[in-house]
């Protein structure tokens, strides 16, 4: 490997694109995992089976929770939560440094979103902030995300909770199997609600998974998620179809014996990966809260522009060219978001807007071969180490479009 980067004419350090996320999927499409999808098939029983009742019970038992409601995705696992808890149309604390769709489920309840800022280490809500915020007696909730994984101050953001009166709903999106304390998420607030989407590291290829230790509020959430009907046709509570089909559950079954192994290895990727640009100026990680383990379900770092030499875009643009794909989650963040201009406003976060201006993920997968990784963070420092001469190539392709 030669020290000229790919994008001034070197060779790109790996052969072919290296993507943001590569799903466990086809890892787990075994022989018994077809015939199961095909019982499936022939039993005509593609919704409200016992596949998923099975995928529930095991995964409440993976995180030490009483009850597990399995929905077609993440964001109606949080609208219906949401829902259950009678929190429609209350103010509700949310951070502004995630994907649209945490603040999607508060609107669609119609509560009033009040973002939070963020903490720069942790990339996760400000306590700071967030204690702020709670000086207006009409907060009803908080719902705090678990950043790439990465536990929030799990202790702290539910004594202030208590202390103000407000209810907390977690977005754990991306931390099924991540740990505070010693004890798995899952159990915290009203209601945790974790992702299977394919992004993810555990996953099922789609869905929601709504995790409490309250048995009316899940039995509530289970008859939401089909249209809030009985048995005997009666709608009891307006709900909707948020029904994880039978052949969703089974590749959960079938994937999450892997958890374990997939948050282990992501762990040890992201220390090589740390390890292997220690010595590059400009480049911070995400710093884990303390007593916690992170899924690392993305690798976050931000980029210094005056330190490394060039902006995270520049880096992206760079990487690129070395055939490694890169994602800036998350910019802009959702207070900048069209949507949610229009809704609340403009406002200032300024802690937010500085990490989703520097902000870079790295590939990361369950299983990922070593040789990558390192060339990977040797591209990031020829990169570096051309900085200059790379600002131009990318100054003079951009004049001459």
């Amino acid at each position: 490997m030669n020290d000229i980067p790919a994008i001034l004419g070197g060779t790109p350090v790996l052969s072919e694109m290296a993507g943001i996320v590569k799903p466990s999927i086809s890892d787990y499409t075994t022989p018994e995992l077809m015939d199961r999808i095909e019982g499936i098939l022939k039993s005509n029983m593609v919704t409200n089976g016992v596949t998923v009742k099975e995928l529930e019970a095991a995964m409440a038992d993976y995180l030490g929770v009483d009850h597990l409601v399995a929905v077609s995705s993440c964001t109606l696992g949080l609208t219906l939560a949401i829902a259950a808890a009678g929190l429609q149309g209350k103010k509700m604390i949310v951070p502004s440094f995630t994907i649209a769709a945490t603040a999607n489920a508060a609107y669609w309840n119609r509560c009033e979103i009040i973002f939070a800022d963020l903490d720069l280490d942790t990339y996760n809500m400000s306590l700071d902030h967030l204690e702020e915020l709670l000086v207006d007696d009409d907060v009803a909730a908080i719902m705090p995300v678990h950043v790439f994984g990465n536990p929030v101050h799990v202790a702290e953001i539910e004594a202030l909770a208590v202390k103000h009166g407000a209810t907390v709903v977690y977005d754990a999106a991306q931390g099924f199997g991540a740990e505070y304390h010693e004890k798995r998420l899952g159990n915290n607030g009203l209601f945790e609600v974790f992702s299977g989407s394919p992004t993810k590291h555990f996953t099922s290829a789609e869905g929601g998974f709504v995790a409490t230790n309250d048995e009316k509020l899940a039995e509530t959430v289970k008859l939401a998620r089909n249209y809030g009907v009985l048995p005997n046709y009666d709608c009891v509570i307006p709900g909707l179809n948020a029904r994880m089909p039978e052949i969703n559950a089974a590749i959960g079954l079938a994937i999450l014996p892997g958890t374990d192994e997939f948050t282990t290895n992501r762990n040890r990727y992201a220390k090589m990966y740390q390890n292997g640009l220690a010595a590059v100026p400009g480049i911070t990680f995400q710093k884990i809260t303390p007593g916690s383990y992170s899924t690392y379900n993305y690798l976050g770092l931000m980029v210094e522009p005056t330190e490394f030499g060039m902006t995270n875009r520049d880096l992206e643009a760079a990487l690129k060219a070395e055939n490694i794909a890169t994602k800036v989650y998350y910019h802009p963040p959702v207070h900048q978001q069209t949507a949610y201009v229009e809704i609340v406003g403009r406002q200032t976060l300024p802690n937010t807007e500085y990490l989703a201006d520097r902000i870079i993920c790295l590939p990361l997968y369950n299983h990922m071969d070593s040789g990558m990784l390192e060339s990977i963070c040797a591209a990031v420092r020829r990169i570096h180490a051309n900085s200059d001469d790379v600002k131009k190539s990318l100054a003079a392709k951009l004049a001459s479009v």
